[in-house]
């Protein structure tokens, strides 16, 4: 019984320990939230009242003075990262900020398509479900027409050559060579008898006996 009991009593001590750790690194994980300095989010407003761990702990970076050499590069990190969480609206903020200092990257640069070209949607679904109206075609069809033609001519070459390829491949099964029909063989036609009509023989009529002139009574009166 005794041992039992100090089984017991050390596995309830176990259990208990277990217990005291994980609420103390809960409580350590909150005390560890990532919290801005005032003059942080007075250098840069456009990310006061966000929440985002992962964007907060690129702007602490940002304002830690040890990253002055790589601090265009955290807000590049920033930009993209609005966009991933949809606040298109920072993001172009940002990206026409780097851009007025000079700053070119090609993240920057998918980072305004992709904020636009979702700022845009946003817009056409208020213009159809909302408003209830279409694109205009004197104004803004015009510019969507021409945005989806110059996407298609930008399209990654491996697209390309597909579509060349599936066109190559339609073009062959519609385009079926034209059977060729035989020529036909004349047969040889057989000549026309010529037909003679033979004229009826005509008889000569025959000929009648001469009559001679009545003899005069008083020709031996003389």
């Amino acid at each position: 019984m005794r041992i039992l009991r100090l089984v017991l009593n050390k596995n309830f001590i176990s259990c208990f320990l277990v217990l005291g750790a994980s609420l103390v690194t809960s409580f350590t994980y909150a005390d560890d939230e990532i919290k801005l300095k005032k003059s942080c989010i007075k250098d840069y407003p456009v990310v006061a009242g966000e929440t985002s761990p992962e964007l907060l702990s690129i702007y602490a970076q940002v304002c830690d003075k040890k990253n002055k050499d790589n601090k265009d590069m955290l807000l590049v990190s920033a930009a993209e990262k609005f966009q991933q969480l949809g606040k298109n609206d920072k993001a172009l903020q940002l990206v026409n900020f780097l851009e007025g200092q000079n700053i070119q990257s090609t993240t920057l640069t998918d980072v305004k398509f992709l904020a636009g070209i979702s700022l845009a949607k946003d817009a056409l679904n208020k213009m159809i479900n909302t408003e209830v109206r279409y694109l205009t075609e004197d104004k803004t069809y015009p510019v969507a027409k021409s945005f989806v033609d110059a996407v298609k001519s930008a399209a990654p070459a491996a697209i390309l050559v597909e579509k060349q390829e599936s066109q190559a491949s339609s073009v062959t099964k519609t385009t079926k060579p034209a059977k060729v029909k035989p020529a036909k063989t004349l047969r040889p036609t057989t000549p026309t008898r010529a037909v003679t009509t033979v004229a009826p023989s005509v008889k000569p009529p025959k000929a009648q006996p001469a009559t001679s002139a009545p003899k005069n009574p008083f020709g031996d009166l003389k």
